[in-house]
């Protein structure tokens, strides 16, 4: 089911690449704490023009970008840096362990996503994302979406920007067939990057917000609450 949540991960599948090499052309040098191999290094625009008017059947390969340290050097610890071209966030404060119990109410929801959303960006951050698989149903777009990024970070990728916040729109409705609960709710976000280490990324902007607004469906079992799906409004 493609959700409106997910206007944004719908990219990733649409083969919507944008070159970032000049965004990411620093990383190879940051990268000695990651890979032990060096990748060559982008000609310069001047050496390209040399090279194609020489030879116009010789094409100069993309350079390989590999990942280094966010803001170009290693963060002390317990300094947060954000995600850059140069690599993947540093230092992202860690989520809860496991998810709480909470009180079968419109409070007790508020609180779940909020434990949610810390372990959802956490995940975004780093490619660790079992601590938000934890909340949600392995049926539901988000799990997929998370699958995505785990695999966008084992061959050695990141996400630039992309953090999420959701904000309640509705009332909390109760279906008592289905035993399930329905929250109106908004998405907040502004740009993500998908950073590939090819030097290739999908990028998106949220510049149509009239698409953030979804719904999310939850079950509420053993004092915990879990994100079975996301619905079109």
């Amino acid at each position: 089911m493609d959700s409106t949540i997910f206007n944004r991960r719908t990219l990733l599948g649409s083969g919507a690449l944008v070159g970032i090499g000049a965004l990411l052309a620093a990383c190879g040098q940051q990268a000695n704490n990651e890979a032990a191999a060096t990748s060559t290094a982008a000609p310069s625009e001047t050496a390209s023009a040399s090279a194609a008017a020489s030879d116009a059947a010789s094409a100069t390969p993309s350079p390989v970008i590999t990942r280094g340290y966010s803001g170009g050097s290693k963060a002390p610890d317990g300094e947060y840096r954000k995600a850059d071209g140069y690599g993947p966030a540093q230092n992202v404060p860690k989520p809860r362990n496991e998810p709480a119990q909470y009180p079968e109410n419109e409070e007790g929801l508020i609180h779940m996503m909020e434990d949610w959303v810390v372990a959802h960006n956490y995940g975004i951050q780093t490619g660790d994302c079992s601590y938000a698989k934890k909340y949600v149903s392995e049926d539901a777009e988000e799990y997929k979406f998370y699958e995505y990024v785990e695999g966008l970070y084992k061959r050695g990728g990141w996400v630039i920007e992309g953090l999420d916040s959701y904000q309640k729109e509705g009332n909390l409705m109760y279906n008592q067939e289905s035993k399930e609960y329905r929250v109106r709710t908004r998405r907040i976000w502004s740009f993500v990057l998908y950073s590939e280490p090819s030097g290739k990324g999908s990028k998106a902007m949220n510049e149509d917000t009239s698409d953030d607004v979804f719904v999310f469906v939850y079950r509420y079992s053993n004092g915990y609450w879990q994100i079975i799906s996301s619905e079109d409004v």
